[in-house]
């Protein structure tokens, strides 16, 4: 027997009824799949940020530390080296103190020896020249002015010696400014005499024994021999 029109409709209306169920069904599982999936995924990207959150962290804090020891170390390695310095700075002072103070005592020594060499020898050297020497006074001073080195006198002359080891510039500069000015004034005993000017030095060049007897000086120096020459000027300085 034929289906009737209304059981085919009926079991069109049940099919499409079930399809669309099923539909719904599907696209309710569909949806909590696509919700558990997201969940998951936030999970893990929630995850992952802490995970970053937590090394970023570790890693400023070995950074900040490792600043802190390397800092620690500079300062250290910087007061270490100051130290060095400073110890270095004390000790080559303390060198240089006691080698200027031994070079000093040298010069000393040296300036004794050309003081004698040339007090020993002037007597002789002045009367070369047509002075002659009563007595030769060795560091002729006053308390409170000047000092003398070399002073030969007779009864009538004298003549101031300056004595240096190495002659410099401004020793003549001194000598003929200040110190031979000042002789009458400081022993005015030799007030009426005839008093002349003159220098000596161990280590002198030619030059300035040629400079020295223009203005006007004696000039005392070490021969060869070991003994003390005078060379005297044309126009000498007289006081």
């Amino acid at each position: 027997m034929a289906e009737s029109f209304d059981d085919s409709l009926k079991r069109l209306s049940d099919q499409l009824i079930r399809s669309s169920e099923e539909f719904d069904q599907r696209l309710r599982e569909q949806d909590e799949w696509a919700k558990k999936s997201r969940e998951e995924f936030d999970q893990r990207l929630q995850e992952h940020k802490e995970q970053t959150k937590h090394s970023h962290e570790a890693f400023q804090r070995d950074l900040k530390a490792s600043q802190e020891a390397f800092d620690r170390d500079l300062k250290a390695s910087r007061e270490e080296w100051d130290r060095y310095l400073k110890a270095s700075q004390e000790h080559n002072k303390q060198r240089m103190d006691e080698l200027n103070k031994a070079l000093g005592g040298i010069g000393n020594v040296q300036g004794e020896i050309a003081e004698d060499l040339f007090r020993r020898n002037a007597e002789a050297a002045l009367k070369h020249y047509g002075i002659p020497v009563d007595a030769v006074h060795h560091h002729l001073k006053v308390p409170g002015m000047r000092e003398y080195d070399v002073v030969a006198v007779n009864g009538s002359e004298a003549v101031v010696f300056e004595i240096k080891n190495k002659l410099r510039p401004n020793d003549v500069e001194t000598f003929l400014r200040t110190q031979l000015p000042q002789f009458k004034t400081a022993f005015p005993q030799y007030e009426n005499y005839t008093v002349y000017g003159g220098m000596g030095a161990l280590v002198i060049s030619q030059e300035q024994e040629a400079e020295l007897c223009a203005l006007g000086l004696f000039v005392l120096t070490q021969g060869e021999d070991g003994i003390a020459h005078l060379k005297g000027p044309k126009n000498p300085i007289v006081l």
